[in-house]
């Protein structure tokens, strides 16, 4: 039984609500822009590093068990609003985590900030019930370009921190930002929002299909493919090309503004463009993308290929956004939270196994994980449609 919702008060946008993914997004970044802040493009201590990726991984799974009893005993507006906080405690935290600064200490800031991002994930989802219901595409695709964009700015501040020195006063002052949207999400009359029926623990007929498993995998694959490149780009463009540590970081900014646009672009385009022929010219920009970002050695091929391959990869989430919608009818915002939090679970055990290979192999084997993490996510896609022509559905 989906549950329902009322709004007896001026509705609230879902805007308003989906904007907390940008907090969520910008905890989850951290790491990619934190490792060379932290001088692991200097000493090569690859499985050490690895640690925090298990550490922001473990924070995410926990929160996202915990937000879930949190948010059948308090309702999502406050489980929001406490991811909020904590998001706060979690910045001020990495504010003074500069070497000297023990691994453990690095390690326990980092399991805040998944935890934090796990609320604010379980909490948006629960609120945005009702949009979800009239447009899943929409809701998942706006909802991801917030994500995108708080990456995005975490990429950015930190390159600013590399670059002046001052992390305690840009991170401190960081640490404001969610505070002050806890503060306003406080504000806005969620309550008349939350669902009007207990949430439902009986799994939607359509999430016991093997379509629906091999959906979830997808973007386990996707997510994995995508966070591959955001953990580990600035420290392997610094180990391989000489580019300075700042300047590394501004090219992961650069990687997540293109997936933002490009999966605009795409949502666009969907309407329009044959599904078959868009997966064909994604499959080519990411493997063109992926050469000239692996293989050209310089700045204006790297560039070139983070274009590219954020077209390639951005069109992966459009198209599994429009199965959603088309495909499992059953699927409300509370199902879509968990297979969300699965796939990024998946960001965050790719760079962790792709940090221990490096450890064994070195750097040079990253170009050779995105091309065959690539060529799952196109064979898995190309599956899922051969399984709804078999079907019929």
């Amino acid at each position: 039984m989906v549950p329902t919702q009322t709004a007896t008060q001026p509705e609230v946008k879902p805007w308003r609500i989906l904007a907390g993914l940008a907090v969520a997004g910008f905890l989850l970044a951290m790491p990619g822009g934190l490792l060379p802040l932290w001088g692991y493009h200097i000493r090569p201590a690859y499985s050490l590093a690895s640690l925090y990726f298990i550490a922001l991984g473990a924070g995410l799974g926990g929160g996202a068990w915990l937000s879930l009893s949190l948010r059948n005993k308090y309702g999502p507006p406050r489980v929001l609003i406490a991811g909020g906080l904590g998001a706060s405690a979690a910045l001020l935290m990495l504010a003074f985590s500069l070497p000297p600064a023990p691994v453990w200490y690095q390690c326990l800031a980092l399991l805040l900030a998944g935890a934090s991002a796990a609320p604010i994930n379980t909490g948006v989802f629960g609120l945005v019930e009702k949009a979800w219901e009239q447009n899943p595409a929409r809701v998942t695709l706006t909802g991801g370009a917030f994500f995108c964009a708080g990456s995005a700015a975490a990429a950015w501040i930190l390159s600013e921190c590399l670059d002046t020195g001052n992390t305690v006063r840009l991170l401190g002052l960081t640490a404001l930002l969610p505070c002050a949207a806890a503060w306003a999400w406080s504000r806005l009359p969620l309550g008349e929002v939350v669902t009007s029926c207990p949430i439902t623990t009986v799994p939607a007929p359509d999430l016991r299909t093997v379509l629906a498993f091999f959906f979830a995998l997808l973007l386990f694959f996707q997510f994995a493919c995508e966070w591959s490149i955001a953990g580990w780009l600035p420290v392997y463009l610094v180990d391989r090309m000489g580019m300075s540590p700042a300047g590394a970081v501004q090219m992961l900014c650069l990687y997540w503004v293109a997936l933002m646009l490009g999966r605009f672009a795409a949502a666009a385009l969907l309407p329009y463009v044959r599904h078959s022929r868009m997966l064909g010219f994604s499959a080519i920009c990411a493997a063109f993308g992926n050469t000239a970002l692996f293989g050209s050695g310089t700045r204006v091929g790297v560039v070139v290929g983070l274009l590219f391959v954020g077209a390639g990869f951005s069109v992966i989430y459009p198209l599994a956004a429009e199965r959603i919608a088309e495909r499992f009818k059953s699927y409300h915002a509370g199902h879509f939270n968990g297979v969300f939090t699965f796939a990024l679970l998946g960001g965050v055990t790719a760079p962790f196994l792709l940090a221990n290979s490096a450890a064994l192999w070195g750097l040079g084997i990253m170009p050779w994980v995105e091309i065959c993490g690539s060529l799952t996510v196109f064979g898995m896609i190309l599956l899922l449609w051969l399984g709804r022509k078999v079907s019929g559905s």
